[in-house]
């Protein structure tokens, strides 16, 4: 079992742009890979399907500049991620729970998991358990939703001197089609600020992303739970 990092920051990029020397490719058979009628099969297939999502946002966060992605900048691009990561977060805790409850992934981490393997397991799950709150929060304000009355506190969260850029074309008579609101970061913000109801401070909000970094370790997680099926099934 691979020990997974723990990237913050910078170290995001460092660790999800470094390729293997050289991979290959097999051809499966997915119904034997993943039977019908198998809890652990649909639980392993759900936390792939989360795992290539979270990559995918982790690399949207982290890298760029990506021209035709970031025609509204950059910062609107990684809030993006950010938010539809928050997402796949809370959808990744759901899965690893249903997994934990399966005698099949119990008996299986028990033989081919050190103790320190599944203790390391165990602490992700807390980690997990311990940031839930925080995730469902995330995700109803900006993340899975962008609700009526979530919109209509930030509003009132801005300040009177609260300023954003219009972009808008130079002939009125053209159309808006290609222009972008770079104004809505600074809503996206306060938003986040009013997601509960109870006005946070700015630095509060500013270390969320931060809290969640930690659970980016996800990914490596799912690796270990996928060799770790794939041994258990003989499937390779």
């Amino acid at each position: 079992m691979r020990e997974p990092d723990d990237p913050e920051g910078s170290d995001y990029a460092a660790r999800f742009t470094k390729k293997a020397a050289a991979t290959r490719h097999f051809l499966i058979d997915l119904h034997k890979f993943f039977p019908p009628d198998d809890k652990f099969a649909t639980c392993v297939a759900r936390l792939c399907i989360l795992r290539e999502d979270l990559t995918l946002e982790v690399n949207g966060i982290t890298l760029g500049p990506y021209k035709w992605l970031d025609k509204n900048g950059e910062v609107w691009r990684r809030n993006y991620f950010f938010r539809n990561s928050v997402r796949t977060l809370q959808e990744i805790k759901s899965a690893i729970h249903t997994l934990n409850g399966l005698p099949a992934f119990k008996r299986a981490k028990k033989t081919l998991w050190s103790v320190q393997d599944q203790e390391n397991f165990k602490n992700f799950c807390r980690e997990l358990e311990n940031a839930s709150e925080l995730v469902k929060e995330v995700r109803n304000s900006i993340g899975g939703h962008v609700g009526h009355e979530v919109v209509a506190r930030a509003l009132k969260v801005l300040g009177s001197d609260s300023t954003g850029f219009l972009e808008l074309p130079h002939d009125h008579n053209d159309k808006p089609t290609h222009t972008h609101h770079p104004f809505l970061n600074v809503i996206l913000i306060a938003m986040l600020q009013a997601s509960d109801g109870n006005q946070k401070d700015l630095d509060e909000v500013m270390e969320i992303p931060g809290v969640l970094a930690g659970l980016i370790k996800a990914i490596a997680f799912i690796d270990n739970i996928f060799e770790l099926y794939v041994i258990e099934k003989g499937l390779l």
